[in-house]
């Protein structure tokens, strides 16, 4: 029998929201905006859990615009997780008609509201979410996609100078909770005027900086900005927690989703991690050793079993005096390095997993078994 496709976190992972119209717009009312092309209809499929992604490009290879060529790069792996950085709803347009189920995307991504968020941003804010969300939902509901809106490292923005030995500022702190509150008003306003049955809009805050709340007690995003927002979805960039012990890696996630309100029709893992991996030059330039550490990393932070986990990167971003820094899975002489190989692998080994599920059992891999099969898979796999 052949594999029948699911939808991936829609169907799998979370209950629906509003599908009808219901209660009252607030006073931030929508202006016009045009509508995207349209897109043809995209199965779903079981989650993958593990993804990478694609932001400033130092190198390309073709005609194609970096991000878009790291794009079909990523899609020829056999991942359907996209991140990027998306600056508007066209922008997204050739990204949409790719073979992806699930993006992560960057919008809106700015500092300006920690200048002072007045009523022009808020309204520039709201109108902006708000039509993005209803475009996709009512665009795209027949392609079972679902995309999460959201932004880069919140502790940074709180910390503009970037010294961890201060607290985040109450200015900063009470603008930011104002900032990401209209976002999700935003989305839930739209969520709740367009009937929709298979895509899927939700928002997301990154953190970045958690163990110095943890450890220490500093103000930072996840203690004192997180505890009074709505937000759907929190993304993790872990690098402050990914090289310790798995235990501690597991109390930390803890921690950051204990911050969360609680919210109906979601699960209660609301967690994901939206940065993660060592680079190619903290490997030594090995191979062999940056493909078995960053499995090694990987598969710590599946044992909590979010429902995303996403190596940064595809193509690397960052170059120090004329040196590649080395984040990536190919690298500035298009060479494919053995961690893509090994991801690669990884997708075509959960592609037969699921078929097997799906004979014995007639249903698909559920996103909890999706990480724990892929966590024993990197932790079995020998380097190349």
């Amino acid at each position: 029998m052949s594999l029948t496709p699911r939808l991936l976190l829609g169907a799998l992972l979370f209950l629906p929201l509003a599908l009808v119209a219901q209660g009252k717009k607030g006073p931030l009312q929508p202006s016009e905006m045009p509508r995207l092309p349209e897109v043809s209809t995209m199965p779903g499929a079981f989650p993958q859990v593990v993804g990478t992604q694609a932001f400033g490009p130092a190198y390309k290879f073709t005609a194609d615009a970096a991000v878009l060529e790291a794009a079909k790069g990523i899609s020829a792996m056999g991942s359907r997780l996209l991140k990027i950085n998306a600056v508007s709803g066209q922008q997204l347009t050739p990204y949409i008609k790719m073979p992806f189920t699930h993006y992560v995307l960057w919008y809106r991504s700015t500092n300006e509201w920690t200048k002072g968020f007045t009523p022009e941003l808020r309204r520039q804010e709201y109108n902006a979410l708000y039509h993005l969300t209803k475009d996709l939902l009512t665009r795209h509901d027949t392609t079972g996609k679902t995309f999460f809106l959201g932004h880069w490292e919140g502790d940074w923005y709180l910390l503009p100078d970037k010294d961890v030995k201060k607290d985040a500022s109450p200015a900063l702190i009470a603008a930011m909770i104002e900032w990401l509150n209209i976002r999700q008003k935003a989305v839930d306003d739209a969520r709740a005027e367009v009937p929709y049955s298979s895509c899927r809009v939700f928002t997301y805050a990154e953190v970045n900086r958690v163990r110095d709340a943890m450890q220490e007690g500093r103000q930072r995003m996840v203690n004192a900005v997180l505890p009074k927002l709505k937000v759907d979805f929190v993304s993790y960039s872990a690098y402050d927690c990914q090289l310790l012990p798995a235990e501690e890696i597991r109390a930390t996630l803890d921690y950051v989703n204990a911050q969360l309100p609680a919210k109906p029709g979601l699960p209660a893992k609301r967690v994901f991690i939206g940065e993660c991996g060592l680079s190619w030059k903290a490997c030594g330039g090995d191979g062999a050793k940056h493909e078995q550490r960053n499995r090694e990393i990987l598969a710590k932070l599946l044992t909590w079993k979010p429902a995303m986990v996403l190596f940064w990167q595809y193509y690397n971003n960052e170059v120090v005096d004329g040196e590649q820094v080395g984040f990536w899975l190919v690298d500035h002489k298009n060479q494919k390095t053995p961690l893509h190989a090994a991801l690669t692998s990884l997708y075509a080994a959960q592609e037969g997993a699921a078929r097997e599920m799906h004979a014995r059992t007639r249903r698909l891999p559920a996103y909890e078994e999706m990480a724990a099969f892929s966590e024993s898979w990197l932790l079995a796999r020998p380097p190349r």
